[in-house]
């Protein structure tokens, strides 16, 4: 006879025991790994789609940046409108600096301009001249000598008397220079005469040589192709 419930004994159904309680620290150390893992799925998933070019904010092309604008609104003088150009140097220059422009393959062109400007409520009268040497040696060679003093100097248009205020005899109270590649850029100021009379003194110089050093950024307006 084989073993096994009797036939008349009623079925019983046996419950399944309890599980075990769950540890609730491990349960949240699963909860936030996942939770991570999601997030760094979708951050590489954005990346792909978008190539990662969302990752860094868009920077501006440098040739849309403004150009920096200088201290001084600078005019044109009306009696000199458009710079004035000449291949012959020397007769542009005095003191050693025409002697040296005088040598063959110096110099090439000289450009000259004058222009008027605001400062703190006075005229000053600023000559712009760039210089076109045969390279960018022989233009530091022209700086140099020109930053030199009593070693002569490029003409302002005041002093060769393409424009006639006296009793300036020149525009020489400040002074600064600067070389791009093969182009000297040299400038000179001084204050415009008040009723005949000079205004400029020594003691205004170191307005005017600053206002040479901002005056210099116009050398690329009166001769755009300096350094070529």
């Amino acid at each position: 006879m084989h073993g096994g419930r009797p036939p008349d004994e009623p079925f019983r159904f046996e419950e399944p025991p309890p599980a075990p309680p769950g540890n609730p620290a491990l349960t949240w150390v699963f909860r936030i790994a996942g939770l991570v893992a999601v997030a760094v799925v979708s951050g590489l998933v954005f990346w792909y789609v978008t190539d990662g070019s969302t990752a860094k904010p868009s920077q501006p092309a440098e040739t849309s940046q403004p150009r920096a604008a200088g201290l001084y609104d600078y005019q044109a003088h009306p009696k000199v409108p458009t710079p004035r150009v000449d291949s012959d140097c020397a007769q542009h220059a005095y003191g050693q600096t025409k002697t040296l422009l005088g040598k063959p393959g110096e110099c090439r062109r000289v450009t000259q301009a004058l222009f008027t400007a605001d400062v703190k409520g006075r005229t000053a009268l600023v000559a712009v001249s760039v210089v076109r040497m045969g390279d960018a040696a022989k233009a530091e060679d022209l700086r140099k000598l020109t930053d030199t003093d009593q070693t002569g100097n490029v003409d302002d248009l005041v002093r060769e008397g393409v424009v006639k205020v006296p009793p300036l005899k020149s525009v020489s109270n400040g002074y600064d220079s600067q070389v791009n590649g093969d182009a000297v850029v040299i400038v000179e100021a001084d204050f415009a005469p008040v009723d005949g009379k000079a205004v400029g003194t020594k003691a205004d110089k170191n307005l005017l040589d600053g206002v040479c050093s901002d005056a210099l950024r116009l050398g690329a307006q009166i001769d755009p192709g300096q350094g070529n």
